[in-house]
């Protein structure tokens, strides 16, 4: 709706300032206000800019082929033919339309005279710096995000909390991969806002969220790996005990703004503790002791992937979404 509102708007004041001063075919800044405004800040600036560059190339080539061949439709032909293909390589492509609806001014006034090059520049900058302008307010998305991350804590928290109920359990048949489905798709649309975040501000630190997300995808992965370890137990070892509070322990303290430095030297004793107990006996506990290993190993680097991630992390950043979450 508000982009709607947007083009409306923005589409009315670039024919009403182009009416202003007396530019001929104003309604042409309109229809450029229109193509500007795109679903992000980011997005409408770099397509103006592009634009702008495209006018320079259409310009030129307007110039040589209408002195050339004359003022006809088939000069307009050519034109269009060797303003696609420069445009291509030099990544204009998207500002092809707009500049070709205003080459057909120079076809229709039969004229490219320095006042008539101004006309379609002007309409050009009105129309582009409308809705540029337009476009650079975008509701913030923090809020949003900020409430996906607490989702998104809450959906790795249930995950560990169920690991460390069911790795004490024998009987593991009601224990499913189900609870990792709300996770992903969390995930997805955390992705999405944290992009779209991004490209409606004009600080380096909004990458922050997008490098959380990842994170957070990245941990997902370990976890499904350590299910798939604590689904194939068939024993309860005295180990186990040791390692489902950890797993709890992880659950309970692994928010955004824990390093994770604290969890990994207790994961560190608790596996010294693991190598120190008695030797298993059988071959059934002998194997669920080396899956325990595993487990372990898995859930180091599920802690270092979170250690990583706050060491990258600058001051600013740490200051600007830190100091939130606390």
């Amino acid at each position: 709706m508000l982009k709607l509102l947007k083009i409306a708007v923005g589409s009315a004041a670039a024919i009403f300032f182009a009416d202003l001063l007396g530019l001929r075919y104003s309604t042409a800044a309109g229809i450029i206000t229109l193509l500007t405004i795109q679903d992000t800040s980011r997005e409408t600036i770099v397509i103006s800019v592009k634009r702008i560059f495209a006018f320079l190339v259409a310009t030129l080539l307007s110039f040589l082929v209408f002195h050339l061949f004359g003022y006809h439709v088939f000069s307009y032909g050519i034109f269009l033919f060797l303003f696609v293909a420069v445009c291509g390589p030099l990544r204009l492509s998207n500002a092809v339309s707009t500049n070709a609806v205003l080459a057909t001014h120079y076809l229709l006034e039969q004229s490219m005279r320095p006042v008539q090059i101004g006309n379609e520049a002007l309409l050009l900058l009105i129309g582009a710096g409308i809705g540029t302008l337009l476009n650079l307010y975008m509701p913030g998305k923090g809020k949003e995000i900020r409430v996906m991350q607490y989702q998104l804590e809450e959906d790795l928290r249930a995950v560990l909390l169920r690991m460390s109920e069911y790795i004490g359990k024998e009987d593991k048949s009601d224990y499913t991969g189900s609870c990792f489905d709300k996770l992903q798709t969390d995930i997805e649309a955390g992705k999405k806002q944290a992009f779209a975040y991004m490209n409606n501000t004009f600080f380096q630190e909004s990458k922050y969220f997008i490098d959380y997300m990842n994170m957070r995808e990245q941990q997902t992965v370990v976890l499904r790996d350590i299910y798939k370890k604590i689904i194939s137990m068939q024993t309860i070892l005295p180990q186990t005990v040791q390692v489902a509070e950890l797993l709890r322990e992880t659950a309970v303290t692994f928010g955004e703004s824990n390093n994770a430095k604290e969890l990994l030297a207790k994961r560190e004793e608790a596996l010294l503790q693991m190598k120190d107990s008695e030797l298993p006996r059988t071959r059934q506990e002998f194997e669920d002791r080396a899956v325990l290993y595993g487990i372990m190993t898995d859930l180091e680097y599920f802690l270092q992937l979170k250690e990583e991630f706050a060491d990258s992390l600058t001051q600013e950043q740490i200051g600007r979404y830190w100091g939130e979450a606390e």
